[in-house]
């Protein structure tokens, strides 16, 4: 701000000062008490609200009869959501699904219910309130809030990570997807998805590549649940399943390897050993494709800037701009050749071994 600027601020009264900044301080009081909204979304997808208006306009008495719940507490939930614009509030006290309220349907195609239960469930959220420590200590503060560090915490509760898994697959079915497209597998006989999760990934690209085969690694529980997606999808036959840990192996034989949303879940040291061990097993001619966020240059505004932040909090990971990237490849014996970016933030990363 120009000198000319602080002069005149400095001589306005408070009340002026006030009318002054009114659209800069809103904007700010917005972003301060941005998860007031969040938890409004997140509990209407808990409690299955929007399952429940499925087939149209339905009152807060009738609703909160439904779900068991206070229906005065949901009537003022409700009134919040349709000031977000997730539901509509009509005059006569009836409320109705926005086009973005479909998407909190459990049954609606690229639902994103799951994805609103992870981030507004206590566990997930409470170690955002150690967010100042992360930073102090340059550190995921989940572990300390809980005990257990993240992947380690939803391995040992079914509930929390049967949640994660669901809403990884749902993120997998929006922006992952979105990147498939990004790069053309179609040069390829056997992809192996190293941290493949359910197989949504994966199911695209077979149903989209009648000649290619697939590996799919990841916990075994994980890869018990991806055996009934791809049998369902019928593309069992063309996949081989295997479960362990890919900080110790990675299986071989594949001519390209995918490793999707999950190098930003590590620190460069661990996302270095992780990609050592996809060196190993890949043959001089093989070719490593990430999907991952990548920050853009410029400091152009990103959702990769904000989602970082929740890889530093929560799982102790790193969203990374291209020459990042660059860098991290290069240690583990890779060649960066190419990003390419699109309409989704996540971008497909192409690397060919040294």
């Amino acid at each position: 701000m120009s000198e000319h600027a602080d002069s005149a601020d400095q001589q306005l009264k408070p009340v002026d000062v006030i009318a002054h900044a009114a659209l800069p301080v809103a904007g700010l009081m917005q972003i301060i008490v941005g998860h007031w909204g969040s938890q409004v979304v997140a509990t209407l997808a808990t409690l299955g609200i929007p399952d429940s208006l499925a087939d149209g306009p339905r009152g807060a008495e009738d609703l909160a009869k439904q779900h068991d719940v206070d229906p005065r507490a949901l009537y003022r939930v409700l009134r919040a959501a349709a000031t977000l614009r997730v539901l509509d509030h009509a005059d006569d006290e009836t409320f109705s699904l926005t086009e973005a309220g479909h998407f909190l349907r459990t049954d609606y195609p690229f639902s994103m219910r799951y994805n609103a239960m992870l981030h507004g469930s206590r566990w997930h959220w409470d170690p955002w309130s150690l967010t100042p420590e992360a930073v102090r200590k340059g550190g995921e503060t989940f572990s300390e809030h809980h005990g257990a560090p993240y992947y380690e915490y939803i391995g040992q509760r079914p509930e929390a990570g049967d949640l994660f898994d669901r809403a990884m697959t749902a993120m997998a079915a929006q922006a992952q997807l979105l990147a498939v497209s990004l790069y053309d597998f179609g040069g390829h006989q056997t992809v192996v998805d190293v941290g493949g999760g359910e197989g949504v990934v994966l199911s695209n690209l077979l149903e989209t590549h009648a000649g290619l085969r697939g590996v799919l690694f990841d916990r075994e529980r994980v890869v018990d649940n991806a055996k009934r997606l791809l049998t369902e999808a019928g593309h069992a036959e063309r996949v081989e399943f295997v479960s362990g840990d890919m900080f110790t192996s990675v299986p071989q034989g594949g001519d390209c390897y995918l490793l999707s949303m999950v190098v930003n879940d590590y620190n460069d040291d661990k996302a270095r050993t992780l990609l050592e061990n996809t060196r190993a097993a890949m043959g001089p001619d093989a070719t490593l494709v990430l999907f991952d966020m990548v920050i853009p240059r410029n400091n152009t505004p990103s959702f990769a800037t904000l989602g970082d932040i929740e890889c530093l909090v929560v799982s102790g990971g790193e969203l990374r701009t291209e020459p990042e990237i660059g860098a991290l490849l290069a240690s583990a014996g890779f060649r960066l050749e190419a990003v390419h970016r699109g309409f989704s933030p996540v971008c497909a990363v192409v690397a060919k071994p040294e």
